[in-house]
């Protein structure tokens, strides 16, 4: 089969190298144009798709195409509703990144628990005020976790070490669950997929059904929440601050819009610029999992089917 490793990942040479005695030809850049991408995937048969939109025009453009291998968890820029009409399946790489997101996650929680930012910001001008800020301790605090794939059973296990007492909700949970869910909890982490179901799943009114002393933190999709509902709710103090990995309408690379910036800049928010995934050992694994993607592929067995 011919393997085309689309476009820039940043998985490690001897990833690559394993790549390459698989028969792939491996691209180091993103592609400038769509003639460039059609170009580099006409005659493929197994893909991969990272910093590029596969759309049913671009499938179209691949007769032969059999596999898309998402370098990621989520596969929200893949159309998979139309590849699985072309009978294409899109597989997604499930597990390396559990441990990298679950450990930003606590950050985030940490960081908002001990006003992190703004006591290393002080300081760095200059300024001692210790007594200024008064932080929580996690012990005791409710965290509810929505979304209890890889990700989040690897949160709750964090968190339980922690003596932080933990439920969860998940796809066969009622949104009676969910709402409840909100309601009791100190903390509340998303770690779920974005879909066409959980797309703005937490909206104005969910916003406001959790406590005025609560957090929200987010290391899913920015989609997943109704972004200007929660710089309302923010701005407002209806929850006590939010801690952001992803938004809604983040660029691939270069400068965010204004909406990302303004609830960047919120004073009760810590935010990073969606890399979470992003360590050494998350990409030494993702490399591998793609790696093992690709060989069930080949022979005609695949695993971590998402469409």
């Amino acid at each position: 089969m011919k393997i085309v490793i689309l476009d820039l990942i940043g998985i490690p040479a001897t990833a690559k190298h394993e790549l390459k005695s698989l028969g792939a030809d491996v691209y180091d850049d993103r592609p400038k144009n769509k003639a460039e991408i059609i170009d580099r995937i006409k005659d493929a048969e197994i893909i991969t798709a990272n910093y590029i939109d596969i759309s049913s025009e671009i499938i179209n453009a691949a007769p032969k195409l059999k596999y898309i291998i998402v370098p990621a968890v989520g596969f929200d820029w893949i159309d998979h509703e139309y590849a699985a009409e072309r009978g294409i399946k899109v597989i997604n790489c499930p597990t390396y990144v559990s441990l990298a997101v679950a450990e930003h996650a606590l950050m985030l929680i940490f960081a908002l628990a001990r006003q992190l930012l703004e006591a290393n910001s002080e300081l760095r001008q200059g300024l001692w005020e210790p007594n200024k800020y008064a932080g929580f301790e996690l012990d005791g605090k409710a965290l509810g976790i929505v979304g209890y794939g890889s990700i989040g059973q690897r949160l709750e296990k964090l968190a339980t070490g922690l003596s932080m007492p933990v439920n969860h909700v998940n796809s066969q949970s009622s949104p009676e669950d969910l709402d409840r869910l909100l309601k009791e909890s100190d903390i509340v982490c998303l770690c779920l997929p974005l879909t066409k179901k959980t797309r703005h799943i937490i909206d104005e009114r969910r916003l406001n059904l959790m406590k005025k002393t609560a957090y929200l933190i987010n290391v899913a999709r920015g989609a997943i929440v109704d972004q200007k509902a929660l710089a309302k709710s923010l701005k407002d103090k209806q929850i006590a601050g939010a801690g952001l990995d992803v938004f809604d309408g983040e660029p691939l690379t270069g400068i965010p819009n204004d909406e990302i910036i303004e609830l960047a800049n919120l004073p009760n928010v810590v935010a990073t610029p969606h890399t979470a995934w992003n360590t050494t050992g998350a990409l030494e694994r993702l490399g591998q999992e793609i790696v093992e993607n690709i060989k069930a592929c080949l022979k005609n067995k695949p695993t971590n089917v998402v469409n």
